[in-house]
């Protein structure tokens, strides 16, 4: 039993004592004919029971959904699911059945719905985005396509469809007028999205590019050897030279993003790295996953992973210690959304599952 099963372990069982001691007082009071508490736990029966160095999830009142508890699933893709994007109460979430599915996904939304289905790729959407009122998706299928998505939409209608990559869209990025595409052909393409057009095409990975992130006029790019490069991609740069290289990962650099000059890289070696904007040095290596991981994101000064280990891990972005662990899908996670308090995560199990954080 690993450290974090451990203390999950002691975490539910700790819960499910304060709940079943509430209930014991609620009783009592009643008996006694007192006020009755209205849904908070008594502090005093958790402080007793939960020693502070162990408690790492804070519960709500019991009847709440605890943090880190799975709220919903949702159910519609007939094969897994490999990327999600959400934006103005809807959730967009991209699959190997070739389809684009749109969800509700608000404030006050319980049944999370359907509300559409796209579909136009002939092979896996790999990666979407929106970007002022359009929705970008990559496929397979070597292509990019554009779809109508503004608030007041309903048809989904396709714009356009950019060719130019020779094999897999993997992922891409948007910032401004440009598009940043990767690819199986190991190649980024930059596309001015108002002509649909390539601009330039940036070669130097020795293997499929699989990851790519934009900060601060600097593109940064993971690819199947391991390797992490960062390009010159300011409002005004043409040459669009690498920068830098970053070697560290003794496999595939799967998912990549940053925040407050950190870089962090998701690998298929089982690790998250994390390294310094600036002297591009390693400051930490993450461990706990088994397996690939496969997605990364970050919210309220945590990071949080998904991995081929079918788990959703949680990583304090202050001490970088790992504060709790998600299980639940059945297949590998390949990719997390956050909005509004709710975590998205979707899987090969064809699930998008829903959890409070």
């Amino acid at each position: 039993m690993t450290r974090t099963t451990e203390m999950n372990n002691i975490i539910e069982e700790r819960y499910q004592l304060c709940k079943s001691l509430y209930l014991i007082k609620k009783e009592t009071d009643k008996r006694n004919k007192e006020k009755r508490q209205q849904g908070v736990v008594n502090l005093a029966y958790v402080n007793i029971f939960a020693r502070p160095s162990h408690i790492k999830i804070l519960f709500g009142p019991f009847f709440r959904t605890p943090l880190y508890t799975e709220i919903a699933t949702l159910r519609g893709h007939v094969e897994g699911v490999e990327c999600l994007t959400i934006h103005e109460n809807k959730l967009y979430s991209g699959s190997w059945d070739s389809t684009i599915r749109v969800w509700a996904a608000g404030t006050h939304t319980e049944t999370y719905e359907e509300i559409s289905a796209l579909r136009g790729h002939s092979g896996c959407v790999y990666c979407i985005a929106l970007h002022e009122n359009k929705l970008y998706s990559g496929s397979s299928d070597n292509t990019i396509r554009i779809w109508a998505a503004g608030t007041h939409t309903e048809t989904y209608a396709q714009i356009a469809t950019l060719v130019g990559h020779t094999d897999i869209v993997r992922c891409f990025t948007l910032h401004k007028n440009n598009l940043y595409s990767v690819s199986r052909d190991n190649t980024i393409r930059i596309w001015f999205i108002d002509t649909h057009k390539v601009i330039a095409t940036l070669e130097g990975h020795t293997g499929w590019v699989r990851c790519l992130a934009y900060h601060e006029n600097k593109l940064y790019s993971g690819s199947e050897n391991g390797a992490i490069r960062i390009w010159a991609a300011g409002t005004h740069t043409e040459t669009y030279e690498t920068i830098a290289t970053i070697t560290g990962h003794t496999s595939s650099v799967e998912c990549l993003t940053l925040h407050e000059n950190k870089l962090y890289s998701g690998s298929a070696d089982k690790t998250i790295r994390i390294w310094n904007g600036e002297t591009l040095k390693e400051i930490t290596t993450l461990e706990g996953h088994t397996g690939i991981v496969r997605c990364l994101t970050l919210h309220n000064n945590k990071l949080y992973s998904g991995g081929s280990d079918k788990t959703i891990r949680i990583w304090s972005t202050d001490t970088y210690a790992e504060i709790a662990t998600l299980e639940g899908h059945t297949g590998w996670v390949n990719c997390l959304a956050i909005n509004e308090n709710k975590l998205y995560s979707g899987s090969d199990d064809k699930t998008i599952r829903v959890w409070k954080i």
